[in-house]
């Protein structure tokens, strides 16, 4: 036995939570290519915008009833991508650590990787929980203030130290947030299983 079938309205496209968060992914190589050849401030300035939009496409989501299969997909593969590209970056130029980064990749690998597995065996997507919201939203401020503190702005100095504690904060919880994951996704598997056997 398989989860319910979709909703239809949950079938939709072109929706303007869909379209932030496809213009946040868009955005990744467009601020890697700006960090990289040393146009730090114009970098900071689209990861910012871009990290705003994400809490944006959920607040208009959930107003609207705009909640759909595609934006289950798209919302955390977008904040996925521009977390580890600007960990990837920051490494490059020697302001993040490479175990901090490492912490964070790993468990983006690893949890992306449930997602294919759970489909194939015919189980829904797994909705972002709370601690899973909070680690995002820390790490991609704390990275934002690591960026920071790569340019000529003011605190920049004191930016980078709090971005580093945030984002070591966001880094813990992401792995907080992937054992709750993997313990959803067990239960989902046995209760699946479960109801094999009784039919």
């Amino acid at each position: 036995m398989t989860e319910p079938p979709l909703d239809p309205s949950e079938r939709r496209v072109l929706t303007i939570p869909n379209v932030l968060s496809l213009l946040r992914l868009a955005s990744v190589p467009l601020f890697i290519w700006l960090f990289v050849t040393d146009r730090e401030e114009a970098a900071v300035i689209i990861f910012a915008v871009g990290a705003w939009t994400d809490f944006f496409d959920g607040f208009i989501a959930r107003r609207t009833g705009s909640i759909t299969q595609l934006g289950r997909l798209l919302d955390p593969l977008a904040d996925r991508a521009v977390i580890v590209a600007l960990a990837i970056a920051l490494v490059a130029s020697g302001a993040l650590s490479l175990w901090l980064a490492a912490v964070i990749v790993v468990r983006d690998v690893l949890v992306l990787s449930l997602f294919p597995a759970l489909d194939r065996r015919g189980i829904r997507r797994i909705p972002v929980n709370f601690v899973g919201k909070t680690a995002t939203a820390l790490l991609l401020g704390g990275l934002t203030l690591m960026a920071w503190s790569e340019t000529t702005w003011p605190l920049a100095e004191i930016f980078g130290d709090v971005g580093f504690l945030l984002t070591a904060a966001g880094a813990g919880l992401y792995w907080v947030a992937a054992y709750l994951y993997a313990r959803e996704a067990m239960g989902r598997l046995s209760a699946l299983k479960d109801s094999r056997v009784i039919e």
